[in-house]
């Protein structure tokens, strides 16, 4: 008796769960674990311009007032955000990096503290603040942590109990607020991120994401010669599918191909929806032999998985290798025309793009009837 659950549609078998894409690693590292870090310049050429308005005045006084040390420290902070303000103006890479400014920013507010009293610890708000801006994430919690500690401590040399409990309570505060309001950015850029880079549907990567990664690719062979294969995938007769069962049943089947491609995968590899029933898999340090096996192996799996109750769905594959010296759209447009072949030689089959190439080549010479090209496993 068989054991197959059965949904609310009759003519499904089971109801495949998407297949989830996982952010990609290259976006991951461009965040270098902060958040702000892709809006950096935006953000920190405003701080720049006002930071060199607020603290030259400041710096002046103190000077005026003989406290040279302080003045000096803000002399110095002011001359750096000076210097990078005008570079971002100009839309040029900062030439002091954001994360130096810290170090005269930490001595001034040093400073302060022993010169000024409970007065000067109030400069420990914006500097933590700054730290957020310029540094990553866990190290800007490990600076602040330190800020928080010795903040207490300098407070506490100069003021009773009660003042240096406040301060201690507020500058630690001020520290988990902080790490709650980026919490909540992070989650809602990944999200964004997830959303811009994949398809809704599937769960697969989107045809954007998937032109940027085969640009990638490319490049990555021209560089290194390193081998890179794709392997396209069309659902045959889906037009009918989705015409006898409804759209519905439609979209379930093309979840579950998605998620059938993505089971066998390996970690490497990227699984794209180009467009429809369209799905292509690109497969990184991978030859032409190797991806014929895989795409076979996945022609196989998908015709006996059991999709439909009433028949069985099948794929038709194009696999092809970049080659030396090749564009991306060279490559696509051999695997699209290996898929061509697939389908005119009868579907459920893979046909290699060379093979199909040098059938077409055979073609153009002998101005034959078209034949059929395919390259069956």
């Amino acid at each position: 008796m068989s054991t197959t659950r059965r949904t609310s549609r009759p003519y499904l078998v089971t109801r495949t769960p998407r297949a989830p894409a996982s952010a990609p690693p290259v976006a991951a590292t461009r965040l270098w674990e902060n958040v702000f870090t892709p809006y950096r310049k935006r953000i920190l050429y405003p701080v720049a311009a006002i930071g060199a308005f607020v603290f030259l005045p400041i710096a002046v006084v103190d000077f005026l007032r003989g406290k040279t040390l302080v003045s000096a420290m803000l002399a110095c902070l002011v001359a750096m955000l000076v210097i990078d303000a005008i570079a971002l103006y100009r839309r040029r890479t900062a030439p002091v990096p954001f994360a130096v400014l810290l170090v005269p920013g930490c001595a001034a507010v040093t400073l302060a503290f022993e010169s000024q009293g409970i007065h000067g610890a109030l400069w420990s708000f914006p500097l933590m603040l700054l730290t957020f801006f310029v540094l990553p994430r866990t190290l800007a919690n490990t600076v602040n942590v330190a800020l928080v500690v010795a903040g207490t401590a300098l407070v506490n040399v100069t003021q009773d109990g009660g003042t240096t409990a406040r301060f201690f309570l507020s500058l630690a505060l001020c520290l988990v607020v902080v790490n709650i309001m980026l919490s909540v950015l992070d989650s809602l850029h990944s999200r964004l991120l997830a959303q811009s880079l994949t398809d809704s549907l599937t769960g697969a990567y989107n045809r954007r994401h998937m032109d940027a990664l085969v640009e990638e690719a490319v490049e990555r062979k021209r560089r290194t010669s390193a081998s890179v294969s794709a392997i396209l995938v069309d659902i045959d007769h889906f037009k009918r599918i989705n015409d006898r069962y409804g759209h519905d049943t439609g979209d379930e089947v093309l979840k579950a191909v998605v998620a059938l491609m993505a089971g066998r995968r390996r970690k490497v590899d990227q699984l794209f929806r180009q467009g429809g029933e369209e799905f292509l898999l690109l497969l990184p340090d991978t030859e032409a032999r190797e991806a014929m096996v895989a795409a076979d192996a996945l022609r196989k799996a998908i015709a006996v998985a059991p999709i439909l109750r009433d028949e069985r769905v099948t794929v038709s594959i194009g696999v092809g290798e970049l080659g030396a010296g090749e564009d991306a759209k060279d490559w696509l447009k051999r695997i699209d025309e290996a898929l061509y072949a697939a389908k005119e030689g009868g579907r459920n089959r893979v046909v290699s793009a060379d093979r199909a190439a040098a059938r077409r080549s055979c073609y153009d010479r002998s101005h034959a009837p078209r034949p059929n090209r395919a390259h069956v496993l």
